[in-house]
């Protein structure tokens, strides 16, 4: 036991951290990377604050390996697709699946954008969403109102919650207007 007081708590190598990462929930693989990068640049900083004197301008960037810090992560990023653990397809599956109750395509669609999955990923699964629009916003709406107000004050309140929420806003209006009550 003696000898472990003095060692310093070694830090996960990067597959591991993006492995844990990955067991927390999907990530794009835009997503992952960044949260990689973010981690390497922490940790050769807390490096850099431990051993000042050890540290040049050389090994902000690499590794004993003498690889680049980019080059680490695109290695670890295409050895986790190759093994099937990291798919932006399956990100993009999940991502709309969580949030088709509550928002609509155009939230949606922002939010795969961010994640940076690729158009083409996406289009086929937000196309899917618009046909549910109508019926998905009715739903939201009927959670949190109830019933169309009265009163044109709440009812601007209650479109532009809904509009807020990614709905399109041609859709919105006949939520709101309550045009299209036969039509579910």
């Amino acid at each position: 036991m003696p000898d472990s007081v003095g060692r310093k708590k070694q830090s996960p190598s990067l597959k591991a951290r993006a492995l844990r990462l990955l067991s927390q929930r999907e990530h794009s693989r835009a997503e992952l990377a960044k949260k990689l990068s973010d981690y390497l640049s922490l940790q050769a900083k807390a490096d850099r604050a431990s051993n000042p004197q050890e540290h040049d301008q050389e090994s902000k960037q690499t590794d004993p390996s003498g690889l680049s810090r980019e080059l680490q992560i695109e290695a670890v990023l295409d050895d986790f697709e190759k093994r099937g653990w990291l798919s932006d397809v399956r990100f993009a599956e999940a991502l709309v699946r969580r949030r088709s109750e509550r928002y609509g395509v155009r939230k949606i669609k922002d939010e795969l954008q961010r994640a940076g999955v690729a158009s083409d990923t996406s289009l086929a699964l937000l196309d899917s969403l618009k046909t549910t629009e109508f019926q998905r916003a009715k739903e939201l709406f009927e959670r949190k109102f109830g019933s169309i107000a009265e009163d044109q004050k709440l009812r601007a309140k209650q479109y532009r919650f809904l509009v807020s929420k990614g709905f399109n806003p041609e859709i919105v209006a006949k939520v709101i207007g309550g045009r299209q009550k036969g039509a579910e």
